[in-house]
């Protein structure tokens, strides 16, 4: 009899330091399109909670130690911080004016505090200021924030982790401030102090965000003729440069993974060869590699060569268009809406190309992604835009195959329907009329 208390002594003591190494988060979600599930990302993992039917779901995530971590629904990303054995109840709501975060449970104080508004940062007017008056409106934010903390009554575990949370909530603009500007061998100083090499502040979105700023504006300062550069020129020398500076590995394999993953995200795989290579070479972190690895397997998916995903839209006149229509011909396709500033730039630079390449095998199709189809209707109508105007009508599975993240987006489909470029150059960019005018005289010549 007593060795079966002291077993089950046992037994309840594993399962008490079981539960102060974990901790249980129940998320609800009030949306009527429940579209995707709730990512949380924590410093050695991350999972995607998929909501039931009532938009409910919970998980236990292993937490040994107070930490931070991340938590993602549809496109907003919010900080949270779990201490191991304290519950957190996670509420996403869609409301008319806009998708909100709130918490409950043991860890809904700190939470609340991380995601309220209590606290300060610049804003942008404070860029106009000069140097001095800059730095001294940092400073004042810093003491300001500091000082509602402490008023809080918090742990010293959270009181310091949040002030360092809060510094770079605050100084994450240092390097946008210096952009464009001769600062001062202080200010410069003041910048570098800030890039300290210490593994746990990875959990910190604002430390990561002033890193990756700052890293890559001294890339930039040491890299000749950079306003000419190419995207993989500047990715490349921004890579070389945390190889060559920074010391902490845990760091170093963060930001060597940022900017791989970016490159990817933004230029696709057809070039990603050495960045591919300094990725695979620095890092070892699984999360990471799982990340780059799925990104670039889609990326391949729209590599130079690959057949190009179809679609089936209809015109400004309700006729239906489709990929298919253009074999045999290039396709320069603009992907745009009329409430894009940068879209509406290139409309002119678009009418020019396809006034110079008229009566050649290349076809200009810009596809709008307005949900207010009348507004597009009268606004192609007023500006009188030609060329082949087409509307998604809510269908993105074209825009979804290419990875349109963005706009304005080009792409460029070749005559036998594959991909010549899923990201081409912008109208407005010298080098597209120089390649468009290459493969124009290539297909005069065939003649």
């Amino acid at each position: 009899m007593r060795k079966l208390v002291v077993m089950l002594f046992i037994s309840l003591l594993a399962f008490a330091c079981q539960k102060e190494k974990s901790v249980s988060v129940n998320v609800t979600v009030k949306d009527k399109n429940i579209a995707e599930g709730v990512y949380f990302g924590l410093m050695k993992m991350d999972t995607m909670l998929q909501m039931n039917a009532e938009g409910k779901a919970s998980v236990v995530l292993p937490v040994d130690e107070p930490q931070y971590g991340i938590v993602k629904y549809k496109w907003k990303t919010k900080a949270i911080y779990l201490e191991p054995g304290k519950g957190l109840d996670v509420i996403w709501d869609m409301r008319p004016s806009g998708l909100e975060i709130e918490f409950a449970g043991d860890g809904a104080d700190k939470n609340n505090f991380i995601n309220g508004k209590e606290t300060r940062v610049p804003v942008m007017g404070d860029f106009g200021l000069k140097e001095d008056e800059f730095l001294e409106k940092i400073d004042q934010y810093i003491a300001d924030n500091n000082k509602v903390l402490e008023s809080k009554g918090f742990d010293k575990v959270f009181q310091e982790k949040e002030k360092t949370r809060l510094l770079y909530d605050v100084c994450g603009i240092l390097w946008q401030y210096a952009q464009n500007r001769d600062c001062s061998e202080e200010y410069i100083a003041k910048m570098k102090s800030l890039m300290v090499e210490e593994d746990w502040l990875l959990q910190l979105d604002s430390y990561t965000n002033f890193m990756e700023g700052a890293v890559a504006y001294f890339a930039g300062k040491a890299l000749e003729n950079q306003e000419n550069a190419s995207v993989k020129e500047k990715t490349l020398n921004v890579l070389n440069y945390v190889l060559s500076n920074i010391k902490s590995q845990a760091v170093k394999e963060y930001l060597v993974a940022s900017f791989s993953i970016s490159y990817i995200d933004s230029e696709g795989v057809d070039d990603a060869e050495e960045v591919k290579a300094i990725f695979n070479k620095e890092v070892t972190n699984s999360v990471m590699q799982a990340a780059f690895n799925s990104l670039y397997a889609q990326g391949s998916s729209v590599a130079k060569g690959s057949k190009a995903h179809g679609f089936k839209y209809l015109d400004i006149n309700g006729k239906e268009v489709s990929l298919d229509d253009f074999k045999g011909r290039y396709v320069y396709i603009d992907i745009w809406a009329t409430w894009c500033a940068p879209c509406r730039e290139e409309y002119p630079h678009l009418q020019m190309l396809e006034k110079a390449f008229q009566g050649t095998n290349i076809s200009f199709v810009s596809i709008s992604t307005d949900q207010d189809e009348a507004k597009w209707k009268q606004t192609v109508k007023d500006e009188k835009m030609g060329g082949i105007q087409l509307h998604t009508g809510g269908d993105e599975d074209f825009l979804n195959a290419f990875r349109v993240k963005g706009i304005p987006r080009f792409i460029l489909i070749n005559p036998e329907g594959r991909i010549e470029n899923a990201n081409m150059t912008r109208p407005s960019d010298p080098m597209t009329i120089e390649y468009l005018g290459m493969l124009a005289e290539r297909w005069k010549n065939s003649f």
